[in-house]
């Protein structure tokens, strides 16, 4: 079981990878410090001796000197091997935190239910600096320190094997005890660990609808709330201190044992001619000296597990197996196809959002999706968008299962439109290209007038530069719907799949979105998601969708002159 912390740090090994110079370095500067450490009582002991016995001033002198040098060298290399370790650490957790965020954005959206964003926050960055001080400090303090208990031993058998004995057995007990305890606290430091993320995520929900709890009049509950779950953290981190503080305590016993030992024994040997006063100078020093790493390395597996476990929460967020290499062959030219075949599709199991839905679009064929709220539109849009995937059947665009298409070029064929457009704190240009600075400010004008937004970005006080989002300069609902169109617009893509696009407009707005949305769907394959039917007007096709079924499907002129279809009832109630 004393391993096992060490096991769950082992993942970390690979991030060290092209670190092998420093990693050399690293292993000769840790066992020279334990060797200038395991130099100093030698040292004492020569100088005590020589002393005693009246050598000349040059032997003390010269004595001296090797401490003096021994204890600047010491420093030297405890200063090199910290900054080198921490340069690795921090080296090695960067490229740890950049694969976490990396492979979380490329996670569903089933993934984001799970964890939501103030728990991320906390495992990619709380966590992994965890990780970066235990490989920074931790992991070399308790090599250096295991060394030198080992170095301590042999040092006290070559100054006399009687002393080696006294302090043996209570090393070896104190490993033993290591041995048995280490681990047991794992459990309560996960659970720890989760109770503070939960916290995390709870203030992030909360905080950022403070508007509608103040409204609402939810102050109380939420603040009765925090203190419920604050409670359980302190309930939690009190039961992880209590087993974690058996070690040091025990270990703190055991070693003041060892140095009352040692201290009689150097008295008896001492006063029976059997050691010389340096020689039990030097003994007293080692038993000193000895007490400092096994409380080190005690005190020090708190931490060690605390990474340990930071190390399991991160697992969650990488991929369990290597991912799947899709085909990266490009799309064809021009619109695209876009199909579901038989699809059935569910959040939850048991409960279907989709079931066997079909439906097939020529390139450049537009297709309107109505339905009552819950009927399964979006998931359509998202499933073509490769969001999620079929339990049975397949989403097509181009001809090909979306599962077996490079995500990027999918991306860079396809456009998904949503009811939520996320404007960054960052400039116009820049919420425009994604922060791809090789993208021309021609094309960007270019995609601003295609959306009808030419006189709004010329009004603004730093053109393209100005700063938008959140603390800056703000945006109503229709100029954020305008400003995801130019996004399209800059992409140029061939299927467009809209999600109720106008669902936060007044009509009036509406109307000026509607000449930019059908400068957008012309020559463009299109899938538009509608809850209100009557803006629909730009589509060849629609379908209806009621609890995740196909109930109607046909041309919309037909359907809307029919008395007798779903759609035209419908555009009737509407």
């Amino acid at each position: 079981m004393a391993a096992s912390p060490l096991r769950q740090l082992s993942p970390l090994i690979r991030y060290l990878r092209g670190e092998r110079p420093a990693v050399l370095l690293l292993a000769v500067l840790v066992p020279l410090g334990v060797v200038l450490q395991l130099a100093a009582p030698y040292l004492l002991r020569r100088f005590v001796d020589s002393a005693l016995t009246q050598r000349p001033a040059q032997a003390l002198l010269t004595v001296s000197l090797w401490y003096l040098a021994a204890a600047v060298a010491l420093l030297a290399a405890t200063i090199g091997a910290d900054a080198l370790a921490s340069r690795l650490a921090w080296r090695a957790t960067n490229r740890l935190r950049a694969d976490l965020v990396a492979h979380s954005l490329r996670r569903s959206a089933r993934f984001y239910q799970r964890f939501p964003p103030g728990e991320l926050v906390d495992r990619i960055d709380s966590d992994v600096t965890r990780l970066a001080s235990v490989m920074s400090a931790l992991l070399l303090e308790v090599a250096a320190q295991a060394l030198l208990v080992g170095g301590i031993l042999a040092a006290l058998f070559l100054l006399d094997w009687r002393l080696a004995l006294v302090f043996a057995p209570v090393a070896a007990g104190t490993l033993v005890l290591l041995r048995r305890l280490v681990g047991r606290a794992m459990p309560f430091v996960a659970a720890r660990r989760q109770s503070s993320a939960e916290l995390l995520g709870f203030l992030e929900e909360r905080l950022a609808a403070a508007e509608d709890l103040r409204v609402n009049g939810a102050c109380d509950a939420t603040l009765a709330d925090l203190e419920r779950r604050q409670a359980e953290l302190y309930r939690r981190a009190r039961d992880a201190a209590r087993v974690s503080v058996r070690r040091p305590a025990t270990v703190q016993g055991l070693s003041t044992v060892s140095v009352v030992l040692a201290l009689a024994v150097s008295v008896w040997l001492h006063s029976a001619g059997r050691l010389t006063t340096g020689t039990a100078f030097a003994a007293l020093s080692y038993a000193m000296l000895l007490r400092r790493p096994l409380l080190a390395i005690t005190t020090r597996f708190q931490d060690l597990e605390e990474a340990a476990v930071c190390v399991r929460r991160l697992r969650d967020l990488l991929p369990r197996r290597p991912p799947a290499h899709p085909d990266a062959t490009a799309l064809p030219p021009g619109p695209l196809t876009a199909a579901l075949d038989r699809v059935t599709f569910s959040y939850e199991p048991g409960e279907p959002a989709l079931r066997e839905v079909s439906f097939r679009l020529e390139p450049g064929e537009r297709l309107g999706i109505v339905g009552r709220t819950g009927s399964g539109k979006s998931s359509v849009l998202r499933l073509l968008f490769a969001l999620h995937h079929p339990e049975r059947g397949a989403a097509r665009v181009g001809g090909a299962d979306v599962r077996t298409l490079d995500a990027g070029v999918l991306r860079r064929r396809v456009a998904l439109v949503t009811q939520e457009v996320q404007v960054f704190h960052a400039s116009l240009r820049d919420n425009l290209t994604f922060f791809d600075p090789a993208v021309d400010d021609g094309r960007v004008r270019d995609a601003l007038r295609e959306a009808g937004l030419t006189d709004w970005w010329r009004a603004l006080p730093d053109g393209l530069d100005t700063v938008l989002g959140t603390g800056a300069r703000g945006m109503s609902a229709g100029e954020e719907q305008l400003l995801s169109l130019a996004r399209v617009f800059l992409r140029d893509p061939a299927l467009v799949l809209l999600d109720e696009p106008t669902a936060r407009l007044d009509p009036h707005t509406e109307a000026l979105l509607l000449p930019a949305l059908e400068r957008l769907l012309t020559g463009r394959t299109a899938v538009v998601v509608q809850h209100r039917p009557h803006a629909l007007g730009q589509v060849d096709r629609i379908l209806v969708l009621d609890e995740g079924a196909v109930v109607e499907d046909g041309r919309r002129t037909a359907l809307a002159a029919d008395p007798t279809s779903r759609f035209h009832g419908l555009l009737r109630a509407g």
